[in-house]
């Protein structure tokens, strides 16, 4: 997944980037398995994981801002997962208690 996110993002091998970037795949797997209540992620998942590592490090500096303006400029993020990444993950599970 490592290599892939790399490629995605068109960065060079690096191991600063490397650990950096294995954060945020530890942060989107996360992020999944609290989403679907899974307790290990799928293999059919990878590129989802992917996909959202790339989004959480592409918006890391507009963490917490939901909407944002400058001057003219309006920005509307995405709290949470975005609905693209959501229609490829499997619907959450029901736990009973």
């Amino acid at each position: 997944m490592l290599e892939l996110l790399r490629d995605l993002l068109e960065l060079e091998a690096d191991e600063v980037k490397e650990s950096i970037l294995n954060l945020y795949i530890d942060k989107a797997e996360k992020a999944i398995k609290n989403y679907s209540w899974l307790d290990e992620i799928p293999e059919e998942l990878n590129n989802s994981v992917v996909e959202l590592a790339s989004y959480f490090y592409k918006n890391k500096d507009s963490l917490g801002i939901v909407q944002q303006t400058q001057g003219s400029r309006n920005q509307t993020n995405v709290d949470g997962i975005p609905k693209s990444i959501l229609c490829n993950l499997p619907l959450p599970r029901v736990r009973m208690m």
